[in-house]
């Protein structure tokens, strides 16, 4: 009994003790990172044989740490977008920084050449303003640039701390595998262990996949990429896009191969830096480009319809959008592309084009697929050519949705978006070759003035108008240049060539002889080229059945046996461009077609020096197209009334190109928006995402403040509970130290009665 007494006191203490050296620990560690409270677990020995410490316990929630991990790993990639979001905002609509405030000054230097066009120094304030522009344009392109430069540097440092942290883990991996071989696995390694992936959560998403027989873990990026396996650890590398050289891309190398992981990876600073990028960032440079890209364009085309202060026909204002150069930059080919050929991007219709890059893949030599990014709107060469008669040859690829592959030199030529992409193959293209085109990408960086003379600035029209002062009526003529080529076009033989005359004519009507048996009506002017050519009165004479017909021209036109007397419709057309009605026709009667005297407009006609005319409806407002220049009426011109349409000759002080000029500022040409409009637009996105990007990470950290707070309720050190079983496990020390004196008493009793 007194052995059996000594035995239970000897065990109660050890336990006892072993339990206040647990407390101790936990007590010394309340301040300690990432500790996780112990607790000794008393197991009582069969058949009153004692106790015993059967574990020391860890008190962790494997559920709520791996939560805290994924919310780390949620608010550290909320946090950087927000970061970065939040300086690109700044910059967009920042005064010194903005396009929209540029814009305001080169449009306000325009409209003050447009008061005195004549004034060399508003057109030198106007040029300044423009390359004060321009600079602006570059400057923010740039700035926006370095973001991407801050986020290579940011991406190379991050790989560089998780390379660490995983060969961390992979040490404590092989700690703790020991550990548990010799039976006694250590708490603290498994928290160096778990604070260790807490810290790679804040770089970067992860899975693991813990062994249950060695406790090591495994973890996984992107889509299952082994960045730690057990003991070892694979490492994460930055290279450079294979399609774009300013961009870092992620890599993970297993071995010896390297495998590019950029597209996989969410989460942490890396996927939040890798999402801006793709998204925010280039969305903005793409915008940006597009916006300089109309500028550029539409103000050069304007510009060159115009006339300068020496009355020569307008030039660039603005860097060509399509030069060589330009439309190279625009294709990038991926270096690992089995075929060597070069490709450019030529723009069509600015209006067209979209803010994104595209991505061409060779699926063969001969099929490709055409993704855009925005949208992820995929083209087959299938989808091309749908829609009509395949292009023949590259030069037939004038609209969009059209392709062709020439077999016998590779090229390529196809057009999708306003631009028409080239791709000069040396040879086949190779199933898996790529390739980036980049319409817009470039653009504000770019542009540059051309112009700097102030003489050359072309603020008035080739073109002017004027009026007979005998005018009754209240038409008023204005002329626009369409083409800038519009004097080669219209010194074509044939065309009509300035000066011109416009007058107006009354309707047709059509009178019989005094003697005729029948009528005629209702005369319509079905070809108004036609009738140019014809000279009134028109005589119709009904003559064997049929008509014979006679203009009063010299040399005459005339046409005979034309028709049936028995007809009731006359049709001219073919001939002389008009139709009447005709009813109880007889052989001799005659019909004269000539104006009639109602006072009204009927149509119009021009005229020019050289005798070409040309006739038509007169419609107010309606533009009357020529070669290269559209003549407009509006209001209402009476007969008689004259106009003269000619060059612009000695016109300084004419500033009709530069009220066009300025007009651009308020054309919706970008997507039903005006340039000022578009860079709005884009402010208040990039504003929108970093307001949504703040408050999901404001959500973020609070969710992870949450469960670290229910971790440190579950996980860490309470003072005053530790206290209490300080006292409790003392006081069992001492009773069981008691025991044993008691034991010893009674085993000390027994010798002395022997």
């Amino acid at each position: 009994m007194s052995f059996g007494l000594l035995t239970l006191g000897t065990q109660s203490l050890q336990a006892n003790q072993t339990a206040l050296a647990v407390t101790g620990q936990n007590i010394s560690n309340v301040n300690t990172e990432g500790y996780t409270r112990q607790r000794p677990v008393f197991e009582a020995r069969e058949g009153q044989g004692g106790v015993t410490i059967d574990n020391i316990d860890r008190v962790a929630d494997d559920f709520l740490n791996r939560q805290i991990w994924a919310d780390s790993s949620t608010y550290s990639s909320y946090d950087v977008f927000e970061d970065f979001a939040n300086e690109l905002d700044n910059l967009l609509a920042s005064d010194v920084t903005s396009i929209s405030t540029a814009m305001d000054d080169y449009f306000g230097a325009m409209q003050t050449a447009v008061d005195d066009p004549v004034s060399l120094p508003n057109r030198e304030l106007f040029i300044a303003q423009a390359e004060s522009l321009v600079q602006r344009f570059n400057d923010l392109d740039a700035n926006i640039r370095r973001q991407n430069e801050t986020i290579n540097g940011q991406l190379e440092s991050s790989v560089a701390a998780i390379n660490t942290i995983a060969q961390n883990i992979a040490q404590l991996n092989d700690e703790i595998r020991i550990a548990n071989a010799s039976g006694n696995v250590s708490s603290e390694l498994l928290d160096q262990r778990d604070m260790k992936l807490e810290e790679l959560s804040e770089y970067i998403g992860f899975t693991i996949i813990e062994d249950s027989n060695t406790q090591e873990v495994s973890v996984f990026v992107g889509n299952g990429e082994p960045l730690v396996v057990g003991q070892s650890a694979n490492t994460l590398t930055t290279m450079t896009s294979p399609a774009d050289s300013s961009q870092l891309n992620l890599g993970i190398q297993i071995g010896n191969n390297v495998g590019d992981i950029t597209s996989q990876v969410s989460g942490g600073k890396v996927g939040g830096m890798l999402d801006y990028r793709d998204t925010t960032l280039n969305e903005t440079l793409d915008e940006l480009g597009r916006i300089a890209l109309v500028f550029a364009d539409t103000m050069n085309e304007q510009h060159q319809k115009g006339m300068d202060l020496d009355g020569n026909a307008g030039g660039l204002m603005f860097t060509d959008i399509n030069n060589s150069t330009v439309a190279s930059n625009r294709v990038l080919a991926e270096r690992d592309n089995l075929t060597s050929s070069t490709g450019m991007v030529i723009i069509n219709d600015v209006t067209q084009v979209e803010a994104t890059e595209y991505e061409l893949i060779f699926n063969s030599d001969s099929t490709f697929t055409l993704i855009r990014g925005n949208d992820e709107v995929r083209w087959g060469q299938n989808e091309f050519n749908a829609s009509g008669t395949p292009p023949a040859n590259a030069s037939e690829v004038d609209e969009d949705g059209e392709y062709y592959l020439d077999a016998a030199t590779g090229d390529l030529t196809l057009r999708i978006d306003g631009f028409t992409l080239t791709l000069d193959g040396t040879t086949s293209f190779a199933q898996g070759d790529k390739f980036l085109i980049q319409p817009t990408r470039n653009a504000a960086a770019e542009i540059d003035t051309v112009i700097n003379n102030a003489s050359q600035l072309a603020l008035g029209s080739p073109l002017s108008t004027s009026e007979d002062v005998a005018n009754t009526g209240t038409g008023v003529v204005n002329v626009t240049i369409t083409d800038k080529d519009y004097a080669a076009q219209a010194a074509v033989v044939g065309q009509l060539t300035p000066p011109l005359n416009l007058s107006f004519l009354s309707p047709l009507e059509a009178n019989g002889d005094v003697a005729n048996v029948g009528t005629a009506s209702n005369v319509q002017i079905a070809d108004y080229d036609l009738t140019s050519s014809i000279t009134y009165p028109l005589t119709i004479t009904a003559v064997g059945g049929s008509f014979n017909i006679t203009d009063s021209g010299s040399p005459a036109i005339t046409a005979t046996g034309v028709g049936n007397i028995g007809d009731t419709e006359l049709d001219l057309t073919a001939t002389f461009g008009i139709t009447l009605d005709i009813a109880s026709v007889a052989n001799g009667d005659v019909f004269t077609i000539d104006h009639d005297d109602s006072g009204e407009v009927g149509y119009y006609q021009l005229t020019d020096e050289g005798g070409d005319r040309q006739v038509g409806a007169f419609n107010p407002g309606e533009a009357i197209e020529l070669q290269g220049f559209d003549i407009t009426i509006s209001n209402q011109p009476n007969l008689n009334d004259v106009f003269t349409i000619q060059p612009n000759t000695d016109g300084v002080s004419d500033n009709s190109n530069a009220l066009l000029l300025s007009d651009l500022q308020f054309v919706k040409n970008i997507e039903g928006a005006s340039y000022q409009d578009k860079y709005g637009q884009t402010v208040e996105r990039v504003g929108t995402e970093a307001a949504v990007a703040q408050i999901n990470a404001q959500a973020g950290k609070a969710v992870l403040d949450s469960n670290i707070a229910q971790r440190s309720s579950i996980s860490g050190v309470n003072l005053d509970e530790e206290a209490a079983k300080l006292v409790q496990f003392q006081q069992a020390y001492q009773a069981s130290a008691q025991l044993i004196q008691v034991a010893q008493t009674i085993f000390d009793t027994l010798l002395q009665s022997v």
